[in-house]
């Protein structure tokens, strides 16, 4: 992480100086994007590499704006097998990209990986939702079997779950000697908790339709009920509720490498959402539950952003030179921003390839050594100027993260060496 000092408050720093803070040249801003009306506060950035800009090469400038972006901060991808969008992981909400000429910003999406799995947990569905890349790891702590309800008037008074986690309503007849009258008998699925039969529990339900069969405790066995039974006669049905079970869920930031552990839960025999799910936004496909049943899920974001509207202020080309600029209407970030960290990550190509597990097969850069001391938590409603020289750790060229397979000139037109970023009022 990247620790400041004190930052510079320049309430309204003109772009030509902090060009000159920086020793940077092409300080006019040209080709606007056609975002007309003035915005009330931008964000500008100022990037110099080592040698001139590769228009082959990538080059963002990523910013994460949620509310707890002082825990989840965006770093590059060192190597595989997770790429995710082939540059960079941690939190990132929104980005600037250039390449091939073309500057755009993006908001981030991300994509959910499902790992090893056992039991019960069967599969994913759904869009992760947040701005932070990481690994989940789950694993079942408890199950609560559905209660049974007796609804009617025959033989059953009451039912007990042994082991039934498949949610639905079951319909028998019995008559005045105590059998089951043929036909009578049916199962209908829940359209969440439930589903079909097993071949098993079909033919226990089939010699009982078959009628004649005295009603005994154990005659739902292999549903994994038992009944309790008295005198009467009559149509009855039994309604088994969801099963419910408690999922511990354990994240790691791909950023911090830090661990959160939370509790949700996911409903037996389902494929829709609960309303504490294990990971926000993702529907935990399942069967029959058992404590201990676990799964990994790995949370990346998507190969390709949400293209925004141009909200771009102004630019400027690189023309051949080692510097890119541009300006940033603050509200494309959002509203009421009370916090935001950033990151620049240069990369000579995006890799996505999850054989490359080597970061000597890569060759990419970020502020700091390793290109993981993003800039942390600094307030947008201040109007202030951030440059390479406030940090304790300065960026400066040759970082060992630029070892990879690449001629000289390509490490040099993605080697950082200065950089400045200032939050400043138009009107």
């Amino acid at each position: 992480m990247r620790l400041l000092r004190p930052a510079l408050f320049l309430p309204a720093l003109l772009p030509c100086a902090v060009a000159a803070l920086l020793g940077l040249t092409g300080c006019a801003n040209t080709g606007s994007l056609g975002h007309t009306d003035q915005p009330a506060a931008v964000i500008e950035v100022f990037l110099r590499l080592a040698g001139p800009v590769d228009e082959n090469s990538y080059y963002f400038v990523a910013f994460n704006t949620s509310p707890d972006s002082a825990n989840a901060f965006p770093v590059p991808v060192a190597a595989g097998p997770y790429w995710g969008n082939g540059w960079g992981t941690g939190g990132i909400s929104h980005y600037v990209s250039y390449h091939l000429g073309q500057y755009n910003l993006y908001r981030t999406q991300l994509n959910a990986l499902l790992g090893a799995h056992s039991g019960g947990l069967l599969n994913i569905r759904g869009v992760a939702v947040g701005s932070e890349g990481g690994l989940y790891d789950l694993t079942v702590q408890d199950v609560n079997l559905g209660a049974v309800a007796v609804s009617g008037t025959g033989r059953i008074a009451a039912v007990t779950n042994n082991s039934d986690q498949n949610a639905g309503v079951l319909t028998l007849t019995t008559d005045a000697g105590g059998q089951v009258v043929a036909g009578s008998v049916s199962f209908t699925p829940a359209a969440d908790g439930g589903r079909s039969l097993r071949p098993a529990e079909q033919a226990a339900l089939d010699a009982l339709n078959a009628g004649g069969i005295t009603l005994q405790p154990d005659s739902l066995a292999a549903l994994g009920l038992t009944l309790t039974l008295g005198p009467g006669a009559g149509a009855q049905t039994l309604t088994v509720a969801p099963t419910v079970a408690q999922v511990r869920t354990v994240f790691t930031s791909a950023s911090t490498k830090q661990t959160t552990t939370s509790v949700g839960t996911v409903t037996a025999n389902s494929t829709t959402p609960t309303t504490t799910p294990p990971i926000p936004g993702l529907i935990l496909v399942t069967g029959d539950l058992a404590v201990g049943d676990t799964a990994t899920v790995s949370v990346e974001f998507a190969p390709a952003g949400i293209l925004l509207s141009p909200r771009l202020f102004e630019y400027t080309p690189p023309a051949g030179g080692n510097t890119l600029h541009f300006t940033l209407d603050l509200a494309a970030l959002g509203d009421n921003l009370t916090n935001i960290s950033f990151n620049f990550v240069t990369t000579t190509q995006l890799i996505f390839d999850p054989s490359v597990t080597d970061p000597r097969q890569h060759v990419y850069d970020g502020l700091g050594p390793l290109g993981n001391d993003a800039i942390r938590r600094f307030d947008p409603r201040q109007f202030l100027t951030i440059t390479n020289a406030d940090a304790f750790v300065r960026e400066g060229s040759g970082d060992a993260t630029l070892e990879g397979p690449a001629t000289q000139a390509q490490k040099n037109a993605v080697d950082i060496v200065d950089w400045s970023l200032s939050v400043r009022r138009l009107r």
